[in-house]
């Protein structure tokens, strides 16, 4: 059985559901002031034109400041609060998974952002966003697939 922290639901396999959750997020930190950006496999994806990567068990999203005030909107706003895991808090809405970074030991590429485009929506990604991938990734235009975890066919 593959990881799933919460019993949540990949986001690939309900993609409209995912959006909305995603879009909700988004509103919610950018009416507080809060930039926010897309992190690890969802900045991936929305890059690669893919949307969410196949197998990726949360959406990924990063904040340099705001944490408390963002946890404060978002469990008024009907987001579960799973509380901090290492370097994220976890949120549950819809059944899937929000993860949002917020302790980075390298601010290289956050140092500003660059936009793109997805579904007509405008999201931040780490600058430049195809050498923060390579730094992440290393070749991150091949498709790879997630290594299964012990017992998943």
């Amino acid at each position: 059985m593959r990881y799933h922290p919460y019993e949540n639901i990949d986001p690939f396999k309900i993609p409209e559901t995912a959006d909305k959750l995603l879009n909700e997020y988004w509103d919610i930190a950018k009416s507080l002031g809060i930039k926010t950006f897309l992190w690890h496999g969802t900045c991936l994806g929305f890059i690669r034109g893919d949307g969410y990567i196949a197998n990726d068990n949360d959406i990924d999203v990063g904040i340099l400041n705001g944490l408390e005030e963002l946890t404060l909107a978002l469990v008024k706003a009907d987001f579960i609060d799973k509380g901090i895991q290492k370097r994220s808090r976890h949120f549950l809405r819809y059944g899937i998974l929000l993860d949002i970074n917020f302790n980075f030991s390298d601010k290289e590429f956050l140092q500003s952002f660059s936009k793109i485009v997805y579904k007509g929506r405008s999201f931040n990604v780490p600058h430049p966003v195809e050498e923060y991938l390579k730094a992440r990734y290393g070749d991150w235009r091949a498709e790879k697939f997630r290594k299964l975890w012990k017992g998943e066919k």
